[in-house]
């Protein structure tokens, strides 16, 4: 390689470099809104959590972390269609997210949609089975609410 591919190569290089840096301080940013996040969830600043947590979706919208923990704070405001949004994205961008899943059955059940709660819950379940036995009780509670709601 010669000087002048030296020199034509380096700001190629320092652009690359420094798009890098770039991802990783966005990716910083989007954890510390994360955190602040959800230490406001911790004592009850629903509303400032959820303005902190959309930042973070916003700093790093290829975060499913960030897009579950918006998704638990949508559904303890009981913004169960926002809330099944943002879980339903966080899995797209992580299918494994058994976190995103059982946020997502806790909103259908909030909805009332039985059929898609034990659905994602099946889903975590196969994720996750070290959660399996915890699951399978929501299941159970999910399947007697049918079973209840269908006698009457």
């Amino acid at each position: 390689m010669n000087a002048s591919n030296n020199r034509s190569i380096q700001p190629v290089l320092m652009v690359a470099l420094w798009l890098c840096g770039w991802a990783w301080v966005q990716a910083g940013d989007a954890d510390a809104l994360i955190a602040a996040g959800e230490s406001k969830l911790k004592i009850g600043e629903i509303d400032a959590a959820i303005v902190d947590l959309r930042q973070a979706v916003a700093v790093d919208p290829a975060s499913s972390r960030a897009r579950t923990r918006l998704g638990g704070a949508l559904l303890l405001k009981q913004q169960n269609a926002a809330a099944i949004d943002a879980f339903r994205a966080a899995i797209t961008l992580s299918a494994n997210n058994a976190d995103a899943f059982i946020g997502m059955a806790i909103a259908y059940l909030h909805g009332g949609d039985g059929a898609l709660a034990r659905a994602a819950l099946e889903e975590a379940k196969r994720i996750d089975p070290a959660r399996a036995a915890r699951i399978d009780e929501l299941i159970a509670s999910i399947d007697q609410r049918a079973m209840s709601a269908g006698a009457q």
